[in-house]
């Protein structure tokens, strides 16, 4: 299965500020890596089936636009960048996994013994048959402490109600071995009308300073919160507002037509990847990679360094 959206994505430059910050991830080769993960997503499209869509979002080739598929290679892009100064050959753990496969990309690339972590025992099974020399687990307590020289969190922690979230990171940086690392992604949904993309499962948004706070208090170790700043993390006047009013609308409707909605979204995907092709300018994959505290862009990486 080829990646959603324009194959020209491959070997284009990716824009990135030069930085001698250990902690700060490095987005070359992000077009190829959109290209990379397609066997990846093909073999969870082999284990899935035509029909089984994941609603938190842990099937990232089910119904994803080339924009979202973007944003998600990226952050495990970064995820792959810091591993290789720590985890090369060593055990990684992703938490929040959903189907497994930019985990699995990623791991490849470490030559890592891969750890995946979902509570859905759907996404699970399709899991373990897309990857049968992986490890899965229903829950972290499965998986044993200071196990892991990267450990992951993809776009989960908006998925934890507020008062969880300190224990969640808390047990996410118990997993790191000393020297290791732990990343947490997360999208930055303030500049939505009224702060909140819409998006029923994500219960606990985080904005910059309160990731950065979320981190220090967890593990009481060196923390460095950046932004991802690009096409793919841009945020317009129109989607402001009309995005979560669509969400909304979207949580009304999906209990409603039931298993229709599964049916719909995705080519509901398809028809926004031709609308963007159709109505502007091709995505652009050009990612740069700042302080959080700098720009606009609405993805959010934060990464810490367990003492060695």
């Amino acid at each position: 299965m080829s990646p959603p959206g324009d194959l020209a994505l491959r070997g284009t430059a990716i824009a990135t500020d030069a930085s001698t910050d250990a902690l700060r991830p490095r987005l070359d080769g992000l077009a190829d890596a959109v290209a990379d993960v397609a066997a990846y997503l093909h073999a969870v499209e082999a284990a899935r089936g035509a029909l089984y869509l994941n609603a938190e979002g842990g099937d990232v080739g089910g119904a994803g636009t080339a924009r979202a598929l973007l944003r998600h290679v990226a952050n495990y892009l970064a995820a792959r960048d810091l591993g290789l100064r720590v985890a090369r050959g060593a055990t990684m753990v992703d938490v929040g996994s959903g189907t497994g496969a930019l985990a699995a990309w990623v791991a490849a690339g470490l030559g890592a013994r891969l750890h995946l972590v979902d509570r859905d025992p759907a996404v699970r099974a399709i899991a373990t048959a897309a990857f049968p020399d992986v490890a899965v687990h229903a829950a972290l307590s499965e998986v044993a402490p200071a196990s892991a020289a990267l450990v992951t969190g993809m776009e989960v922690v908006e998925h934890v109600a507020p008062r969880e979230q300190l224990a969640f990171v808390r047990a996410l940086f118990e997993r790191v071995a000393p020297g290791g690392l732990l990343v947490v992604s997360t999208p930055d949904e303030s500049g939505y009308l009224g702060g909140w993309s819409g998006y029923a499962p994500h219960i606990g948004p985080l904005d910059a300073p309160a990731l950065e706070e979320l981190l220090v208090r967890a593990t009481g170790a060196q923390v460095r919160v950046w932004r991802f700043e690009g096409d793919a993390f841009h945020l317009g006047p129109v989607r402001r507002v009309v995005h979560p009013l669509a969400n909304r609308a979207w949580t009304r409707c999906a209990p409603v037509v039931g298993p229709l909605a599964q049916r719909l979204a995705r080519p509901a995907a398809a028809l926004a990847d031709r609308s963007r092709d159709v109505a502007g300018p091709a995505l652009n994959p050009a990612v740069r990679v700042v302080p959080a505290s700098a720009g606009a862009g609405t993805g959010l990486l934060g990464v810490v360094r367990a003492a060695g």
